[in-house]
């Protein structure tokens, strides 16, 4: 049986880039638990549909890598459906379908494409030293309850702060990226609690020869710093808005 960590919490209420950096320089994930912006009272259902409307969003069914999972449809209507939880839970086999293959609106641009958006949420931009990462993009992500993605890592230093709703989130060091058997973890899926489907990620197979894997759960107002090349894995536990920041550094 795998040992299961909690990440860190930091409760700092004005993160600073000393501060980030130290995490960055020890590759140690944390949560800032103070982390709030206008966006968590000021983004309501209503007010997104009225800015965002019926703008053209490409959904994610939820696989990584599969053009053939990206399904195109109006943002208000990916967004009711998700208020509503509409979404099919069966395919058409009558089998119930994965939380890796639920909707999910990955890395959508909606803080560029509406400026008055981004005058909401945290200048984690800001965060970043940008004689160091050169490149800083921002994504925002609203997943279906019960949705999740696949166990990856990202290309980025990563600042995940979540807005509405409420995720799971599992990480494994890349010390233990090598005992990581990537065949069950695609296959059997992590279950969360007693009414989840799936291995609880202490029994799980794929991760029984890791030193160690660290869990936590990620509200409404709280960040999580996810360091470059560490494993994770994102379930929303209900439907979930959250904002990622990621800041990356360019070979010259």
């Amino acid at each position: 049986m795998v040992a299961i960590c909690q990440v860190e919490r930091n409760e700092v209420e004005n993160l600073d880039k000393e501060i980030f950096y130290s995490y960055i320089k020890s590759n140690k994930p944390v949560v800032f638990e103070n982390y709030s912006s206008p966006a968590i009272e000021k983004w309501t259902p209503e007010y997104l549909l009225s800015v965002v409307g019926d703008r053209d969003v490409h959904v994610n069914m939820c696989t990584f890598g599969s053009m053939s999972d990206i399904v195109p449809m109006k943002f208000s209507e990916y967004f009711n459906k998700t208020l509503k939880d509409e979404f099919p839970t069966k395919d058409l086999n009558g089998e119930r379908i994965k939380k890796i293959n639920k909707p999910y609106l990955r890395n959508f641009g909606m803080l560029d494409e509406f400026p008055i958006l981004k005058e909401d949420v945290r200048n984690n931009e800001g965060i970043f030293n940008k004689d160091i990462h050169q490149m800083v993009v921002m994504g925002t992500f609203i997943g279906t309850k019960d949705s999740a993605t696949n166990f990856h890592k990202d290309t980025g230093e990563n600042l995940v702060t979540v807005v509405r709703g409420k995720k799971f989130i599992v990480l494994i060091a890349p010390s233990d990226e090598k005992n990581i058997k990537s065949k069950l973890s695609h296959e059997i899926e992590v279950k969360f609690d007693s009414n989840d489907f799936g291995s609880p990620i202490e029994q799980h197979p794929a991760f029984s020869d890791c030193s160690k894997v660290y869990t936590t759960i990620l509200t409404e107002g709280q960040s999580l710093f996810i360091p470059l090349g560490w494993i994770h894995y994102v379930h929303n536990i209900d439907t979930t808005i959250s904002v990622s920041c990621w800041g990356k550094e360019m070979i010259m």
